[in-house]
């Protein structure tokens, strides 16, 4: 593939599962984020249901059907789509099919195709839809979720999650593992490219050149002073020190009982949590329906909407576009800064 270059960012939407809420949410989603214009706007996904979901105020004539080949030329000035296959016999809303897991996986492969034929990566994002993980496992054994396809794609050895919302930000340290191996998983080296990750995307995170990080610490009050835990001693805090020499607005260890609390208060504007369930659990109750899901590391912007493909509310017309909006927003700051 070859695209013709262009003078603008570019924000790419793979569809996810077509009989999820993916192509609904990214319609709706775009009533109010205006990308055309500002970045090339590329939804990657079935043509049908992607001008079936499309906001009224978009017509013909500002769409640019661009047919899979080798060479591409993108309109910063429309909504531009490609549709990778397989063509579908079946689009009924909360109906998955095999069919439909092979297509959502050929939207990922496309998404990674357009990045490395950019002349820049670090100027495109790509915003992903909800996949149904098993099915696309059924058809393409090993596949484990996004992230791990991006990272193996492009390729990278380290990724960061972070999950942002209206009122919290947080990145776990360690993600989807028994939380017996956690202790022994996470490691001063995974701590510290964690915390530079955060630190070197913290504007477009937050919005603030100097945001407050606070690293959690592991044990119930930070260990007590060894008595019921030694990471805080041993790992956390020589890291934590380690890497405010490089950037002063970091703080830590603290206590997990109260990180949070002072991130509402507005006293820490990113928590590094430890592990999944420490930092998913607070950031779910207060920004489930906003919440974005972030990939760094990457050699361009990945973002997400924090949920899954909800067939049973598909095509109804009742699913919350809130987080897919989010995710076009930040990616497109990402990009705009």
């Amino acid at each position: 593939m070859r695209i013709f270059p262009i003078n603008k960012p570019c924000v790419i939407g793979t569809m996810g599962d077509p009989a999820g809420i993916g192509p609904e949410v990214i319609g709706s989603s775009l009533e109010d984020v205006q990308i055309p214009g500002e970045a090339a706007l590329v939804l990657v996904g079935d043509t049908e249901l992607i001008e079936r979901y499309l906001p009224g105020r978009y017509s013909k004539k500002d769409l640019n059907v661009i047919s899979l080949k080798e060479e591409i030329s993108l309109d910063p000035s429309r909504v531009n789509i490609i549709d990778p296959g397989p063509d579908l016999r079946d689009r009924s809303p909360g109906l998955p099919t095999s069919e439909g897991a092979r297509k959502a996986l050929n939207c990922l492969f496309t998404s990674v195709a357009i990045v490395k034929a950019l002349p820049d990566a670090s100027r495109a994002g790509i915003v992903t839809g909800p996949v149904n993980k098993s099915a696309i496992a059924s058809i393409s054994p090993g596949f484990i979720g996004h992230t791990e396809y991006f990272r193996d794609s492009f390729p990278v050895e380290h990724t960061t999650m972070v999950l942002a919302g209206d009122r919290l930000c947080v990145s776990p340290v360690t993600r989807h593992i028994p939380v017996a191996d956690v202790p022994t998983k996470l490691t001063p080296a995974l701590l510290a490219v964690t915390i530079r990750d955060i630190v070197a995307n913290r504007k477009f995170l937050t919005g603030k050149d100097d945001p407050v990080i606070g690293v959690s610490a592991l044990n119930p009050h930070c260990g007590e002073d060894g008595t019921i835990g030694r990471e805080e001693i041993d790992m956390i805090a020589p890291v934590v020190n380690a890497e405010r020499e490089q950037y002063k607005n970091i703080i830590g260890p603290v206590s997990a009982d109260t990180i949070f609390y002072k991130a509402l208060k507005g006293d820490i504007d990113i928590v590094i949590a430890m592990y999944h369930d420490q930092g998913l659990a607070p950031f779910k109750m207060i920004d489930f329906d906003s919440g974005v899901n972030v990939t760094l590391g990457l050699p361009c912007v990945r973002t997400s909407p924090d949920h899954g493909t909800a067939y049973d509310i598909a095509g109804r017309g009742v699913a919350s576009s809130v987080s897919m909006r989010n995710a076009f927003k930040l990616a497109l700051r990402a990009l705009c800064i």
